[in-house]
């Protein structure tokens, strides 16, 4: 699931950057999830151990009768769940982009699925162009990927909204469970009421209140189910993934060292560095490049430690080793569009250049996009050399 999260976020044009919390979220969910997919397979295949009169089967008989099970939840459900997590990664990366920009684009339209075997649920919603604002309640209870593999979309607009009849003739399918909820407010990219989850805390198989006086309570007292906030499952997960307490707060001042930075930007032209170094004589700072810097690498220490004491400055020393194309959607992806299969990522770029610099003892690459109208502007900074990497300037 972490891999499907990644990817998914990876795709978007954007990642989360509001809470600095939401990946640490999404991956406390993925565990979670992960966690109970595990049990029912297991019970599932406890409870084929005995045959009929309640003698314990043979080994080979036993391995036989679970044999659906298990291809069943280790292939064709995996693999949706995958897809799906996928997408829904990618629309939570999304949403959080709609909530920081609702003041330039305030309203979300409902866009075509890119399924060519599509089913009939989110149609009307897609032919009628419906279109609301990004509070609007209609966004907690229906949006893209409350379905198994849907391939819909929301895209941020600053069109009229649909009128409210209109809305309230549309049709309103109930989300499959598990779907329900918006991954783009809680980080969960498959929610606890999937089949999976138990209904409620007392057939939780790690809901194990201790001591006489919490059982007896237990017993008399409904627990609420809040399964990714549940002490009793979050002692069963695993803390390999436990972030150490020196990465977590270098990211908290890297954080803070770049809201304080960024608001000695131009909010529209950024900072201008310029220098022969630069292919086009010049290099663009935006507020949106050191957002960018930061959420791709907040795993990586020794960057956090160099955001968290940036400057223009600390911009030295780069070396100009090559470009890149602008690359196209790949197939499969959400927004790929078959008829268009060149329909590029990055529609304001042209293409990227490279730089490599040192931070510390570790060899970086600066991906830098060259823009239609700006120029040459930070994107991002990448820990290895791009494949597609291609010597010389670009004519």
């Amino acid at each position: 699931m972490n891999e499907a999260a990644a990817e998914g976020l990876a795709r978007g044009e954007y990642q989360p950057r509001h809470n600095d919390r939401f990946l640490d979220a999404m991956r406390h969910g993925n565990e979670v999830f992960a966690a109970f997919k595990v049990h029912a397979m297991g019970k599932a295949m406890a409870d084929k151990l005995r045959d009929s009169n309640g003698n314990i089967k043979p080994f080979e008989q036993w391995s036989n009768d679970v044999r659906t099970i298990a291809s069943h939840h280790t292939g064709a459900w995996l693999r949706t769940e995958y897809n799906t997590a996928v997408l829904r990664a990618h629309a939570a990366a999304d949403w959080q982009e709609f909530i920081e920009n609702k003041d330039i684009f305030p309203n979300l339209r409902w866009m075509p699925t890119t399924s060519p075997d599509a089913e009939a649920s989110h149609r009307e919603y897609w032919e009628k162009k419906l279109t609301l604002p990004v509070e609007h309640p209609f966004w907690e209870k229906h949006h893209p990927q409350d379905r198994w593999n849907c391939k819909c979309m929301l895209e941020a607009t600053d069109d009229p909204a649909t009128p409210a009849n209109v809305v309230e003739d549309m049709p309103t399918p109930q989300p499959q469970r598990g779907l329900d909820n918006n991954p783009g407010k809680d980080g969960h990219l498959i929610n606890d009421t999937h089949p999976y989850f138990p209904e409620k805390c007392a057939q939780c198989p790690y809901y194990k209140p201790r001591g006489v006086k919490n059982r007896m309570r237990a017993m008399f007292v409904a627990h609420k189910k809040d399964c990714f906030n549940c002490e009793y499952v979050n002692e069963k997960l695993p803390d390999s993934n436990k972030q150490p307490e020196a990465l977590r707060e270098a990211q908290v001042q890297a954080s803070i060292h770049i809201k304080e930075f960024k608001v000695k930007l131009d909010a529209y032209k950024g900072a201008k560095l310029e220098g022969e170094e630069y292919t086009t004589g010049s290099l663009t700072i935006l507020r949106r490049s050191l957002t960018d810097v930061y959420e791709h690498n907040r795993e990586d220490s020794t960057l956090m430690e160099w955001l968290k004491h940036f400057e223009l400055d600390s911009i030295k020393g780069w070396k100009y080793e090559g470009y890149a194309e602008n690359r196209p959607y790949p197939p499969g992806h959400p927004k790929f569009d078959p008829n268009n299969p060149g329909k590029k990522k990055h529609q304001e770029t042209l293409y990227f250049t490279y730089y490599s610099l040192n931070i510390g003892d570790k060899e970086y690459w600066a991906n830098v996009k060259v823009h239609k109208d700006y120029g040459e502007v930070l994107y991002t900074i990448e820990s290895t050399k791009p494949k597609d990497l291609k010597r010389g300037v670009r004519q």
